[in-house]
Protein backbone atom coordinates (compact mmCIF):
# COMPACT_ATOMS: atom_id res chain seq x y z
CA UNK A 1 0.00 0.00 0.00
CA UNK A 2 1.19 3.54 -0.82
CA UNK A 3 2.50 5.41 2.25
CA UNK A 4 0.27 8.43 1.54
CA UNK A 5 -2.76 6.15 1.38
CA UNK A 6 -1.67 4.50 4.62
CA UNK A 7 -1.53 7.87 6.37
CA UNK A 8 -4.90 8.86 4.93
CA UNK A 9 -6.51 5.67 6.20
CA UNK A 10 -4.95 6.17 9.66
CA UNK A 11 -6.23 9.72 10.05
CA UNK A 12 -9.68 8.70 8.79
CA UNK A 13 -9.85 5.79 11.30
CA UNK A 14 -10.20 3.14 8.57
CA UNK A 15 -7.02 1.08 9.05
CA UNK A 16 -7.46 -2.67 9.37
CA UNK A 17 -5.26 -4.87 11.57
CA UNK A 18 -2.70 -5.67 8.86
CA UNK A 19 -2.40 -2.03 7.84
CA UNK A 20 -1.95 -1.00 11.49
CA UNK A 21 1.00 -3.39 11.73
CA UNK A 22 2.54 -1.94 8.56
CA UNK A 23 2.11 1.57 9.98
CA UNK A 24 3.69 0.56 13.27
CA UNK A 25 6.67 -1.00 11.45
CA UNK A 26 7.19 2.06 9.26
CA UNK A 27 7.11 4.37 12.28
CA UNK A 28 9.97 2.33 13.75
CA UNK A 29 12.08 1.91 10.61
CA UNK A 30 11.35 4.81 8.24
CA UNK A 31 12.41 8.13 9.75
CA UNK A 32 11.09 10.15 6.78
CA UNK A 33 7.70 8.47 7.10
CA UNK A 34 7.69 9.04 10.86
CA UNK A 35 8.47 12.75 10.35
CA UNK A 36 5.57 13.06 7.88
CA UNK A 37 3.28 11.20 10.30
CA UNK A 38 4.17 13.54 13.16
CA UNK A 39 3.78 16.61 10.92
CA UNK A 40 0.30 15.58 9.79
CA UNK A 41 -0.58 14.62 13.35
CA UNK A 42 0.34 18.13 14.48
CA UNK A 43 -1.74 19.61 11.65
CA UNK A 44 -4.72 17.54 12.76
CA UNK A 45 -4.30 18.76 16.35
CA UNK A 46 -4.11 22.40 15.21
CA UNK A 47 -7.18 21.94 12.99
CA UNK A 48 -9.14 20.42 15.86
CA UNK A 49 -8.20 23.35 18.11
CA UNK A 50 -9.35 25.77 15.40
CA UNK A 51 -12.66 23.90 15.16
CA UNK A 52 -13.13 24.28 18.92
CA UNK A 53 -12.47 28.01 18.70
CA UNK A 54 -14.81 28.36 15.70
CA UNK A 55 -17.50 26.51 17.63
CA UNK A 56 -17.04 28.75 20.66
CA UNK A 57 -17.31 31.89 18.48
CA UNK A 58 -20.36 30.54 16.64
CA UNK A 59 -22.18 29.73 19.88
CA UNK A 60 -21.36 33.19 21.24
CA UNK A 61 -22.77 34.69 18.05
CA UNK A 62 -25.98 32.66 18.50
CA UNK A 63 -26.34 33.90 22.06
CA UNK A 64 -25.69 37.54 21.10
CA UNK A 65 -28.29 37.44 18.32
CA UNK A 66 -30.80 35.75 20.59
CA UNK A 67 -30.23 38.35 23.30
CA UNK A 68 -30.90 41.16 20.82
CA UNK A 69 -34.24 39.63 19.84
CA UNK A 70 -35.46 38.89 23.35
CA UNK A 71 -37.88 41.25 25.01
CA UNK A 72 -39.39 41.17 28.45
CA UNK A 73 -42.83 41.19 26.90
CA UNK A 74 -42.23 38.13 24.70
CA UNK A 75 -44.50 35.21 25.56
CA UNK A 76 -42.85 32.64 27.77
CA UNK A 77 -43.34 29.77 25.32
CA UNK A 78 -41.44 31.69 22.60
CA UNK A 79 -38.43 31.97 24.89
CA UNK A 80 -38.58 28.23 25.56
CA UNK A 81 -38.80 27.52 21.81
CA UNK A 82 -35.79 29.74 21.13
CA UNK A 83 -33.78 27.93 23.82
CA UNK A 84 -34.69 24.53 22.36
CA UNK A 85 -33.72 25.69 18.87
CA UNK A 86 -30.36 26.91 20.15
CA UNK A 87 -29.76 23.61 21.95
CA UNK A 88 -30.56 21.57 18.81
CA UNK A 89 -28.27 23.76 16.71
CA UNK A 90 -25.46 23.35 19.23
CA UNK A 91 -25.82 19.57 19.40
CA UNK A 92 -25.88 19.29 15.61
CA UNK A 93 -22.80 21.50 15.24
CA UNK A 94 -20.81 19.60 17.87
CA UNK A 95 -21.79 16.25 16.38
CA UNK A 96 -20.86 17.16 12.82
CA UNK A 97 -17.50 18.57 13.89
CA UNK A 98 -16.41 16.24 16.68
CA UNK A 99 -18.46 13.07 16.31
CA UNK A 100 -16.01 11.37 13.94
CA UNK A 101 -14.81 8.49 16.12
CA UNK A 102 -16.29 5.19 14.99
CA UNK A 103 -15.86 3.10 18.15
CA UNK A 104 -17.22 -0.10 16.64
CA UNK A 105 -14.79 0.12 13.73
CA UNK A 106 -11.88 0.88 16.08
CA UNK A 107 -12.73 -2.18 18.14
CA UNK A 108 -13.08 -4.44 15.11
CA UNK A 109 -9.81 -3.28 13.53
CA UNK A 110 -7.80 -3.76 16.73
CA UNK A 111 -9.31 -6.87 18.27
CA UNK A 112 -7.72 -10.23 17.65
CA UNK A 113 -7.98 -13.33 19.80
CA UNK A 114 -4.91 -13.95 21.93
CA UNK A 115 -3.11 -17.13 20.82
CA UNK A 116 -2.69 -20.13 23.09
CA UNK A 117 0.78 -19.64 24.55
CA UNK A 118 0.05 -21.35 27.88
CA UNK A 119 -0.41 -24.99 26.96
CA UNK A 120 0.86 -27.12 24.09
CA UNK A 121 -1.96 -29.36 22.95
CA UNK A 122 0.59 -31.90 21.67
CA UNK A 123 1.93 -32.35 25.20
CA UNK A 124 -0.67 -34.94 26.22
CA UNK A 125 -0.95 -36.55 22.83
CA UNK A 126 -1.88 -39.91 24.31
CA UNK A 127 -3.74 -38.62 27.36
CA UNK A 128 -6.80 -36.57 26.47
CA UNK A 129 -6.92 -34.49 29.66
CA UNK A 130 -9.64 -31.97 30.42
CA UNK A 131 -7.11 -29.15 30.11
CA UNK A 132 -6.03 -30.40 26.69
CA UNK A 133 -9.69 -30.59 25.60
CA UNK A 134 -10.20 -27.01 26.81
CA UNK A 135 -7.31 -25.66 24.76
CA UNK A 136 -8.19 -27.73 21.71
CA UNK A 137 -11.68 -26.18 21.87
CA UNK A 138 -10.12 -22.74 22.32
CA UNK A 139 -7.75 -23.11 19.37
CA UNK A 140 -10.54 -24.35 17.10
CA UNK A 141 -12.85 -21.46 18.02
CA UNK A 142 -15.33 -23.52 20.05
CA UNK A 143 -15.34 -21.00 22.88
CA UNK A 144 -18.46 -22.21 24.69
CA UNK A 145 -16.96 -25.70 24.97
CA UNK A 146 -13.64 -24.21 26.06
CA UNK A 147 -15.39 -22.40 28.93
CA UNK A 148 -17.15 -25.61 29.99
CA UNK A 149 -13.87 -27.55 29.99
CA UNK A 150 -11.98 -24.85 31.89
CA UNK A 151 -14.72 -24.96 34.53
CA UNK A 152 -14.39 -28.75 34.87
CA UNK A 153 -10.65 -28.69 35.49
CA UNK A 154 -8.85 -27.70 38.67
CA UNK A 155 -8.33 -23.97 38.39
CA UNK A 156 -4.94 -22.73 37.25
CA UNK A 157 -4.01 -19.05 37.21
CA UNK A 158 -3.79 -18.78 33.43
CA UNK A 159 -7.26 -20.30 32.97
CA UNK A 160 -8.83 -16.96 33.89
CA UNK A 161 -7.27 -15.20 30.92
CA UNK A 162 -8.34 -17.80 28.37
CA UNK A 163 -11.83 -17.97 29.87
CA UNK A 164 -12.01 -14.18 29.55
CA UNK A 165 -10.86 -14.49 25.93
CA UNK A 166 -13.54 -17.10 25.29
CA UNK A 167 -16.30 -14.93 26.75
CA UNK A 168 -15.03 -11.97 24.75
CA UNK A 169 -15.22 -13.97 21.53
CA UNK A 170 -18.82 -14.82 22.45
CA UNK A 171 -19.50 -11.06 22.85
CA UNK A 172 -20.16 -11.49 26.57
CA UNK A 173 -18.40 -8.24 27.42
CA UNK A 174 -19.70 -8.09 31.00
CA UNK A 175 -18.22 -11.46 32.05
CA UNK A 176 -14.96 -11.01 30.17
CA UNK A 177 -14.54 -7.56 31.69
CA UNK A 178 -14.97 -8.98 35.21
CA UNK A 179 -12.42 -11.74 34.52
CA UNK A 180 -9.84 -9.38 33.03
CA UNK A 181 -10.26 -7.06 36.02
CA UNK A 182 -9.78 -9.98 38.45
CA UNK A 183 -6.59 -10.96 36.62
CA UNK A 184 -5.18 -7.47 37.12
CA UNK A 185 -6.33 -7.21 40.75
CA UNK A 186 -4.76 -10.56 41.64
CA UNK A 187 -1.68 -10.13 39.44
CA UNK A 188 -2.39 -13.38 37.61
CA UNK A 189 -0.53 -14.26 34.39
CA UNK A 190 -1.37 -12.01 31.43
CA UNK A 191 -2.30 -9.03 33.62
CA UNK A 192 -0.69 -6.53 31.23
CA UNK A 193 -2.40 -8.13 28.24
CA UNK A 194 -5.68 -7.88 30.15
CA UNK A 195 -5.33 -4.09 30.19
CA UNK A 196 -5.23 -4.09 26.41
CA UNK A 197 -8.43 -6.10 26.16
CA UNK A 198 -10.12 -3.96 28.80
CA UNK A 199 -9.26 -0.89 26.72
CA UNK A 200 -10.88 -2.54 23.68
CA UNK A 201 -13.99 -3.42 25.68
CA UNK A 202 -14.19 0.19 26.86
CA UNK A 203 -13.93 1.36 23.24
CA UNK A 204 -16.63 -1.09 22.18
CA UNK A 205 -18.86 0.26 24.95
CA UNK A 206 -17.95 3.88 24.06
CA UNK A 207 -16.48 4.40 27.53
CA UNK A 208 -13.81 6.88 26.43
CA UNK A 209 -12.46 7.70 29.91
CA UNK A 210 -11.85 4.05 30.83
CA UNK A 211 -10.26 3.37 27.45
CA UNK A 212 -7.86 6.29 27.92
CA UNK A 213 -6.94 5.05 31.41
CA UNK A 214 -6.08 1.52 30.26
CA UNK A 215 -4.21 2.75 27.19
CA UNK A 216 -2.14 5.17 29.24
CA UNK A 217 -1.36 2.34 31.69
CA UNK A 218 -0.10 0.20 28.81
CA UNK A 219 2.10 3.00 27.50
CA UNK A 220 3.58 3.56 30.96
CA UNK A 221 4.24 -0.16 31.51
CA UNK A 222 5.89 -0.22 28.07
CA UNK A 223 5.99 -4.00 27.54
CA UNK A 224 2.94 -4.91 25.42
CA UNK A 225 1.03 -3.25 22.56
CA UNK A 226 2.74 0.08 23.24
CA UNK A 227 2.61 1.47 19.69
CA UNK A 228 -0.94 0.22 19.18
CA UNK A 229 -1.96 1.88 22.45
CA UNK A 230 -0.41 5.19 21.35
CA UNK A 231 -2.22 5.11 18.03
CA UNK A 232 -5.55 4.20 19.63
CA UNK A 233 -5.12 6.94 22.23
CA UNK A 234 -4.55 9.49 19.48
CA UNK A 235 -7.61 8.29 17.56
CA UNK A 236 -10.05 8.58 20.48
CA UNK A 237 -8.74 11.86 21.89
Amino acid sequence: MDKEDLLYRYFSNTLNKDESKVLERLLKTDMEFKAQFEFENDLKRVAKEKQRNDLKNKLQSFEDKLAEKRSYTAPYFLKIAASILLLISTIWFVYTNFGGVNYDKLYASNFETYPNTAYSITRDNTINSIERQAFVAYETGNYQLAIEKFNQEEVKDYFYFYKAQSYLNLNDFKTSKLLFSDIIDNDYPYSVESKWYLSLIAIKQKDKNSAIKYLEDLININTYKVEEAKMLLEQIH
